[in-house]
């Protein structure tokens, strides 16, 4: 299969990818600090806990809980494949490939790290969830699918474009993040954590495929 490129397609830049490998590692030494600590909420989480939580039967409960189901596992993979399943008709597999990496690598670091640090979540869930808390998936997935997605589609788009797509991928990580806060199924630093995992997978997802891709061009 030929995949259709345009000669002025954007790659991933130094910068970001020191910058991913930075997120990773402070996700991880956060991570250190819950295990050795015992996993307690910060006093950020306490207060944020506090302040953000939505009462049952409201708009902003039922807002959240829809969105714990389109962030679902079930949903990401269904959104995962529409957008493979896009790239593929559009003749991209190597940016399909960036998509599949980015999610495979995403949850395998998520699941990992929420067995080896097993901090508990709130005791006072409005849903019920399965697992520990640190990092949030459904913020991980989120931020690796929608940033993995904005990439992709920016290599070619003009740069107006190119910043509407990262800002809407922004956007849609926040807004996983303070559902999953809002229904207290985590602290806000669960979620902060999982959005930096995710965006960094993402970002060095496309990268390795940058690199493969040169290296098959030269």
């Amino acid at each position: 299969m030929i995949e259709a490129r345009s000669p002025r397609a954007r790659g991933i830049s130094g910068s970001a990818i020191a910058c991913a490998w930075l997120a990773i590692a402070v996700v991880i030494a956060f991570g250190v600090y819950l295990l050795v600590s015992g996993g307690d909420p910060t006093p950020v989480d306490t207060a944020w806990h506090d302040a953000i939580g939505a009462e049952r039967g409201s708009f902003a409960a039922v807002l959240a809980t829809d969105l714990a189901g389109i962030g679902g596992w079930i949903g990401v993979v269904t959104c995962g494949l529409i957008a493979c399943a896009g790239l593929f008709a559009a003749r991209r597999p190597r940016d399909a490939g960036i998509l599949i990496t980015a999610l495979v690598v995403g949850v395998a670091a998520s699941e990992l790290l929420k067995l080896l640090i097993g901090r508990q979540r709130p005791a006072d869930m409005l849903i019920h969830a399965a697992g520990s808390s640190y990092p949030s998936g459904h913020s991980l997935s989120a931020a690796t699918l929608a940033v993995a997605v904005a990439i992709v589609l920016a290599r070619t788009a003009p740069p107006t474009i190119a910043k509407l797509l990262f800002a809407a991928a922004a956007f849609w990580v926040l807004l996983m993040m303070w559902s999953r806060t809002a229904l207290h199924v985590h602290w806000l630093t669960d979620t902060i954590g999982g959005a930096l995992l995710g965006t960094a997978v993402a970002i060095l997802s496309a990268a390795a495929w940058q690199r493969r891709e040169r290296r098959i061009d030269a």
